[in-house]
């Protein structure tokens, strides 16, 4: 869409320069033009700001024409464009001083403030693009009479910061053209303003604004208009009748709303062209009137609640090119008849529930690129006339239950530009993987056929795919060795050969892999950004979503195998490599020192296997290791105590009995006693140090086990019996089956209820994505509200995820933190049990909801910034053991149904002992949270969370994202804008419109001085935890604030 714009702007600008430029025939331009010219470039700010616009600030002589980007006629000022030329600073009112001036383009620069007043006072004024800049205030202007604007054909002020209600330009009988998409717009559509006197208005854009209550009535008055697009905002309710008796629109564009209701009236718009209709709540049957659609190219209809049959209608619409029916609840068979849709290019209809067969015919549609029928009920095999898909880039057929592997690589492997192939989890029941008669696949980029319990060796085909990146056969029953010639795929960056059977040792091969030496240059000729594209990594279909090729982390993922051998050290030439995971397998050896040059290293899974000796120091040299596991092996000697090994919790670490846990000055003492005793002992007393060393290990696992033996059973004095019960009763069978379910007040409350409330965990229930995994609203038998986290992961992760977070949350009980009511493990699921808060998060309220400045106002904002401050003070200073949070975010505050805060997804933090002031987790932190220190030694702190903390204070105050990549350069980074904004002497200007007034000027101030504090790049300069209570507290009371 913006690309449209940017087109559309720039070539009717062009037509009317063309229309009014002169040829120069009078040298001299009339003074009044020089002098409004000579005003606006003395406004630009920056050194040399006009130094790239010939003749701007010359001794011109008098004349102006020959300036960069001025066109004149008869020796007056015509049009003025100066798009996308990196200027800044405030738009000179000298400009509404150009009394001929008909076109008017500075679009794409930094422009910021209000656009002139006078603008609407220009007679002659027929195009105005600002569009691109930071703007801001309403438009027009006040002052410059809305009803001005007399002439004006074109106006694009999209991507701006402006405010208010939506233009509407009564006064323009001439209006073609409306763009004000991308600003902060809000209140109700007024069409009986826009469609008034303007009855040439073609083009109407209003996307990505914070426009709210219904589409209103009253459009069909612009009997001109061929685009309609009010996506991105906050509009419900069901369409208007008369929206659909417009005669002209071509394109509509309502996506990302809450719009609800039907669509059978749809047939009456027989000129639409494109229609998305996306991510809303539409409900019902699609209808069946596309027959009268025959024009439609695109139709988009994902994400909402359409269930039925596909319409067979559909196949009437000779010109359709995009269909996207994914996520619904579609049924039944695909019937459409594709011989009648030639120019089908995409077909996305995952998620659904459709069943049957691929029909044949689908083939006829051979300019197909991609086809995703992933997470249905298909079943099969692919057609034999899938051969003559020549352009197909991408297919995923995920989640169904296709047959015939075999056949379906020999029916795919002479696509000439096949790049990504997803059959994940399916072809269950057959045995073998396919070891000959494939030889294409040529432009194979992305192959994934993960969970399908295929047998036999890694199929030497696989060798001739020159163009491969990501490969992923993960969660078979294959054996054997790896063969060597793997590692010399040169575009080979992602490999996954987990949970198989693998033997031998790896393949000195995977030490010179190119394509994790260098960067990867796969490419992205699919064009499937808007298409999952899923890697399953466990037999339960949980997994990782990927969009591109490229978002793929370089990794080697082995783990669950049986592979032995040593550690390569040449994995140290892979400075690309991101994930190296080597767990359970039969490694031995030492874990080499070369290792350490693995730069880009985040994750480093070394654990049960076999390894002995130290570990080596040099490992603290990888400052982006965020996971480090080497638990269950023979490791001895101490834990390195530099760089990211401050954070590790000893979880990484346990089961090597030889390994010294604890990390301090004592307990490095003990090991070089004991070192220096293994060189002057002889084995037998070796073996009695050794018994003895046994003894005391047993004798405090044996303490131990009886204090935690005691808090268990005291804390399981009020579990319900029949879960418990339940538990035992199926541990007998399978320790994948065990249940354990911890719930302090709910004694009648079983695993029934829960399954229950969710319908067994129905996607229909989901409220949101937690840290490692979904939530779940759940209504229990006695009407309460819960929340239901469900874990993700592999097995051992999850335990350890779930362990950090029941421990650390049994020890947190805080009236501004989420409480944790209960948890329960049912097979390899782990469940935590919230309680749930009514308003969701604080992200949602700030950056979803298009009406949150009327209900969040400043003095709930200050409640908000005060409870959470007590929630992480309580964790820093109160909780025992003292607490990290880790990811503090807007986000991560939930609000009660008074709009009280608590603080979320602080458990899988690792808890901060006596003898180790430092904690990090998995995750490294959110993007605009991350304090910049991290990028030099990403060490969790408590100044660490103060500076998160900050980042919240900034949106409370700003309305803005952390980031927004949307917004020009220069005020993407809300930190970056706002301290510029002081450093100006602007502060005023950063608040957002809804919160600001001289009342709470003074609160809002003080509150900015506090934020400030907290981002301040020296971590020791920010406050503390209990700083920020007490200055908030002070605020919120009216007293005087004294900050030092």
């Amino acid at each position: 869409m913006g690309a449209r714009c940017g087109l559309l702007g720039f070539l009717l600008v062009a037509v009317v320069l063309l229309r009014v430029r002169g040829a120069h025939a009078l040298n001299q331009t009339c003074d009044a033009d020089l002098e409004a010219l000579r005003a606006f470039s003395d406004g630009l700010e920056g050194k040399d700001a006009s130094a790239g616009l010939v003749g701007w600030g010359a001794g011109d002589g008098g004349s102006c024409c020959s300036w960069t980007g001025v066109s004149c006629d008869l020796g007056r000022v015509v049009g003025l464009d100066l798009s996308n030329r990196s200027l800044r600073g405030v738009i000179s009112p000298s400009v509404a001083s150009l009394g001929r001036l008909a076109a008017l383009n500075l679009s794409r620069n930094s422009f910021r403030g209000q656009a002139p007043a006078g603008l609407g006072l220009l007679p002659g004024l027929r195009v105005l693009d600002l569009s691109a800049n930071a703007l801001s205030g309403t438009f027009p202007p006040s002052g410059g009479a809305a009803g001005g604007f007399p002439a004006i054909e074109v106006v694009n002020v999209s991507f701006n910061e402006f405010a208010g209600p939506h233009p509407a330009f009564p006064g323009a009988a001439n209006l073609t053209v409306l763009d004000i998409s991308g600003n902060r717009f809000s209140g109700s559509i007024n069409t009986t303003a826009l469609c008034g006197a303007a009855q040439n208005l073609t083009v109407l854009r209003f996307s990505g604004n914070a426009l709210s209550g219904d589409v209103p009535a009253g459009f069909s008055r612009c009997e001109a208009l061929s685009e309609l697009s009010l996506d991105g905002n906050g509009l419900a309710g069901s369409l208007p009748g008369d929206l659909y008796t417009m005669p002209e629109l071509q394109r509509l564009s309502l996506q990302d709303n809450n719009l609800s209701g039907d669509l059978d009236n749809l047939g009456n718009l027989s000129q639409l062209v494109q229609i998305d209709l996306s991510y809303n709540k539409f409900t019902g049957f699609i209808p069946d009137v596309f027959g009268r659609l025959r024009k439609l190219e695109s139709l988009n209809l994902a994400t909402n609640g359409f269930n039925g049959t596909l319409p067979g209608s559909l196949s009437s619409c000779p010109m359709l090119t995009v269909v996207s029916i994914r996520n619904n609840s579609l049924s039944g068979e695909i019937t459409l008849n594709f011989t009648l849709l030639p120019r089908l290019n995409t077909f996305d209809a995952g998620s659904n529930r459709l069943s049957g067969n691929i029909p044949p015919g689908l083939a006829r549609c051979t300019e197909l690129k991609t086809l995703n029928l992933a997470k249905n009920k298909l079943d099969g095999e692919i057609p034999e006339s899938f051969k003559n898909l020549s352009s197909l880039l991408y297919l995923s057929l995920t989640g169904n239950g296709f047959t015939n592997l075999s056949s379906a690589l020999q029916v795919l492997q002479d696509l000439p530009k096949l790049t990504s192939l997803v059959l994940t989890n399916n072809f269950h029941g057959e045995e073998m993987m396919p070891m000959d008669g494939i030889k294409g696949f040529k432009s194979m980029e992305v192959l994934v056929l993960a969970n399908c319990a295929l047998t036999g060796t890694i199929p030497p085909w696989l060798q001739t795919l020159e163009n491969l990146s990501v490969l992923d056969i993960s969660w078979n029953k294959l054996h054997g060795n790896i063969p060597p010639w793997l590692g010399s795929l040169n575009n080979l960056f992602y490999i996954d050969l987990s949970n198989n059977s693998f033997t031998g040792e790896l393949p000195e091969s995977f030490t010179r892999m190119k394509g994790l030496i260098s960067s990867n240059g796969s490419s992205e000729r699919a064009s499937t950004e808007y298409i999952p594209l899923f890697i399953k990594k466990n037999s339960t279909g949980k997994g990782l979503q990927y969009n591109q090729a490229s978002s793929f982390p370089a990794s080697l993922s082995l783990s669950n195998n049986l592979l032995a051998g040593p550690v390569l050290p040449g994995f140290g030439h892979l400075v690309k490599l991101h994930v190296l995971d080597l767990s359970w397998n039969n490694f031995s050896g030492r874990i080499p020192d070369e290792l350490s040059d693995m730069s880009s290293l985040e994750k480093l899974k070394l654990a049960h296997n076999d390894l002995s000796g130290s570990i080596p120091s040099s490992l603290t040299k990888l400052n982006f290791l965020s996971d480090f596991d080497v638990s269950y092996n023979n490791l001895t000697g101490d834990i390195p105590t530099g760089g990211q090994f401050l954070t590790f919790a000893n979880e990484g670490f346990l089961g090597n009995p030889a390994l010294c846990l604890l990390r301090n000055a004592s307990c490095s003492e003990k090991a070089r006693v004991v070192e220096a005793a293994h060189r002057k002992k002889s084995k037998a007393s070796l073996a009695a140090v050794g018994v003895g060393t046994a003894v005391g290990v047993i004798f405090v696992l044996w303490i131990t086990y009886v204090i935690l033996a005691r808090v268990v059973r005291s804390r399981m004095h009020e579990c319900n019996p029949k879960a418990v019960a339940n538990a035992e009763d199926s541990s007998s069978g399978s320790a994948n089956s065990s249940l354990v379910l911890l719930f302090q007040n709910n004694k009648d409350l079983s695993i029934e209820d829960i399954l229950k409330s969710t319908n067994h965990f129905d996607q229909a229930y989901i409220v949101g994505c937690g840290g490692f995994g979904l939530v779940y609203k759940s209504t229990l038998p006695d009407g309460r509200r819960v929340a239901i986290k469900r874990l993700s992961g592999d097995y051992s992760q999850i335990e350890r995820e779930f362990q950090a977070e029941v421990e650390t949350l049994s020890r947190a009980q805080h009236e501004n933190l989420v409480l944790l009511q209960g948890y329960c493990k049912i097979g390899n699921d782990r469940l935590l049990i919230y309680s749930y808060m009514e308003n969701g998060s604080l992200d949602y309220w700030l950056h979803e909801r298009t009406d949150s400045g009327a209900l969040l106002d400043w003095q709930k904002r200050l409640r908000i910034a005060q409870g959470s401050a007590r929630g992480l003070a309580y964790l820093h200073m109160s909780c025992e053991p003292h607490i990290l949070h880790r990811d503090i975010k807007s986000s991560n505050i939930l609000l009660d149904e008074n709009f009280e805060a608590h603080l979320a997804d602080f458990g899988l933090a690792r808890l901060v002992c006596a003898y180790d002031t430092h904690v990090t987790t998995d995750v490294v932190g959110t993007l605009g949270y991350i304090p910049p220190e991290y990028a030099q030694s990403p060490i969790a702190t408590y100044k660490g969370d103060i500076y998160s903390f900050g980042i919240v204070l900034l949106e409370l105050l700003t309305g803005r994202r952390p980031v927004d990549m949307c917004r020009p350069k220069g005020s993407r980074d809300v930190v970056s804008w706002v301290l510029q904004m002081r450093k100006e002497d602007r502060e005023t200007e950063v608040f957002h419109p809804n919160v600001h007034d001289k009342a709470n000027e003074g609160e809002l101030l003080r509150v900015l001085e506090i934020a400030c504090l907290c981002v301040t790049a020296a971590p020791k300069s920010r406050p503390m935890s209990q700083q920020l209570v007490t200055w908030l507290d002070d605020i919120a009371e009216n007293r005087s604030l004294i900050i030092q």
